[in-house]
């Protein structure tokens, strides 16, 4: 080594001095700090607390920072933050950074962090099942990295909200309330309380469906349906379909009839509802019975039919405004008819329970109390009641006389009838079948024979003074009664002559011959008079 090298070197350092200068230096570079305001140095570890449908919320590690802030994609600051931030949902490719704040607003070296997201939203919801109280829900997941899904159910109306975590793209609900919306919401989620964006669907739940669905009464041309309403029920659907009759099935008729409110009575004519081609609101009157049983009505058209009360029978005295019975009288039905009804509860939202059917027959027109009002030997005259409110004028009536000979048939459009071009002493079965339009009903029967025609020829063959001789011709009568109007007494014959006897000399009598003919019938009677010797 050369002198002049060993003169410059400096001389051996003590221990104590070894240790010691670090920490000077360390005091100098802080001093420049405080007096230069550098920007601190990064954050440690900065990390994801929370993941939220459209948050991110980021927790300073660093204790030499007094803020921070977030920032976009491109570098861009958002709002500055104290601790742990939330915000809008900034996208699935933002990500994080926390540069450091000095006290004097001065940026520390960033530190850029991924976002934790969570899974892809589920798709294809689908309520596959609605009951009154239930719902399940399934839908669709293409991320592997979802494993549990939060169910939400909130009642916006009532304010309530439940939540459920499964771990299968299904969810069954329960508890819930009948003719009820509901939002549902279904959020994945990775399991560690990562929970990515909501996919949400709105659900009706179906009221409950009436009960005690009944016919109260049924005549030839009208019939009264009846039932119950449950929870969550604002209105009732009737699906009334015609099926013919017992003898013939068929369907030529079918109409719904909406709007049907719990706790009114209704008068409606389907067919009238089906002829304008109206579904809504029910053709006809309602009435309501308030707290004092008094009806108050608003005719539901114009053209409706007058609301009759005495129709739907008297009101039920425990009846008032809070019932929740329906009761729908159906008028102009056809007779002899029937009738399938289908009644579906419905929400608000015109959501519909299951239906409740029953089937019903109308009346049929029928015939009665056919009578022989006058009757020959060659004619009859018949009248007959119906069996229906409707004027018996309303009506035409097919009338078929079957006899020995040719029957005869004959239509009339009022309830009387003559049948004339009858034989004497004969026996007819008479029908009479009546119409309304081309709707037939019950026919009535009646068995009758027409009475012997009067004898002819009656005339006096003998006279003496206690006795007077008769004789008369007939051709259809089995037997004769031979009055005597000055002697109370009968005389019975099956002879075409007769001698009375035992009468009184030189006195005036009057002879009265009546036929009979089969079944006890009787012709008409013929007189002859003349006086003993």
């Amino acid at each position: 080594m050369k002198p002049a090298a060993r003169e410059a070197q400096l001389p051996p350092r003590s221990p104590g001095l070894r240790w010691a200068l670090p920490l000077l230096l360390l005091l100098l570079r802080l001093g420049q700090i405080l007096c230069a305001g550098d920007p601190p140095g990064p954050t440690r570890d900065p990390s994801v607390t929370t993941v939220a449908t459209a948050e991110s919320g980021v927790t300073q590690i660093s204790s030499e920072a007094a803020s921070f802030y977030k920032l976009n994609g491109t570098g861009t600051p958002q709002v500055p933050t104290n601790t742990s931030e939330g915000g809008e949902d900034s996208g699935a490719n933002d990500s994080l950074r926390t540069p450091e704040q000095g006290s004097n607003g001065t940026d520390g070296a960033s530190q850029k962090t991924p976002s934790a997201t969570g899974p892809s939203p589920v798709f294809d919801i689908k309520a596959v099942s609605i009951s009154p109280t239930n719902v399940i829900l399934t839908w669709k997941s293409n991320d592997s990295a979802a494993s549990e899904y939060k169910c939400v159910v909130k009642n916006e109306m009532e304010n309530e909200t439940t939540v459920t975590v499964v771990y299968r793209p299904r969810c069954n609900i329960t508890g819930l309330r009948p003719g009820t919306s509901y939002v549902f919401s279904v959020t994945p989620g990775t399991g560690n309380e990562t929970w990515g964006d909501p996919r949400v669907i709105n659900v009706v739940t179906e009221p409950i469906p009436v009960s005690g669905l009944r016919v109260a009464l049924t005549g030839v041309r009208q019939a009264t349906l009846s039932w119950s309403n449950g929870d969550g029920t604002a209105s009732c659907r009737v699906l009334l379909e015609g099926i013919g009759s017992y003898e013939e099935s068929t369907q030529d008729f079918a109409v719904n009839i909406s709007g049907l409110k719990p706790g009114v009575q209704y008068s409606i004519n389907p067919y009238l509802l089906q002829s304008n081609k109206t579904e809504g609101d029910p053709l006809g009157t309602e009435g309501v019975l308030d707290a004092s049983n008094t009806e108050r009505s608003r005719a539901g058209s114009p053209t409706a039919p007058v609301y009759n009360e005495s129709l739907l029978g008297p009101a039920d005295s425990s009846s008032s405004q809070q019932s929740r019975d329906t009761e729908v009288l159906l008028v102009e039905l056809k007779p002899g008819t029937r009738y399938n009804a289908t009644v579906y509860s419905q929400a608000a939202n015109g959501t519909e329970g299951q239906p409740q059917t029953i089937e019903f027959r109308t009346n049929a027109i029928q015939v009665f109390d056919v009578t022989v009002v006058n009757i020959s030997a060659t004619s009859l005259t018949l009248t007959w009641k119906v069996s229906d409110n409707e004027p018996p004028s309303n009506y035409t009536y097919k009338i078929h006389v079957a006899g020995e000979t040719d029957p005869l048939n004959l239509t009339v459009s009022e309830a009387r009838a003559v049948i004339s071009g009858l034989r004497s002493s004969t026996f007819y079965r008479i029908t009479v079948c009546p119409f309304l339009g081309d709707t037939e009903g019950t026919p009535a029967f009646l068995q009758v024979y027409t009475p012997p025609g009067p004898v002819s020829d009656f005339r006096v063959t003998v006279v003496s003074t206690t006795e007077i001789g008769l004789a008369w011709s007939s051709h259809d009568a089995e037997s004769f009664q031979m009055h005597i109007q000055e002697v109370a007494g009968v005389e019975i014959t099956t002879n075409q002559s007769i001698i009375i006897g035992d009468l009184f000399p030189g006195t005036k009598y009057c002879f009265e011959i009546v036929p009979e003919g089969p079944n006890g019938t009787k012709g008409a009677s013929r007189t002859v008079c003349n006086r003993t010797g």
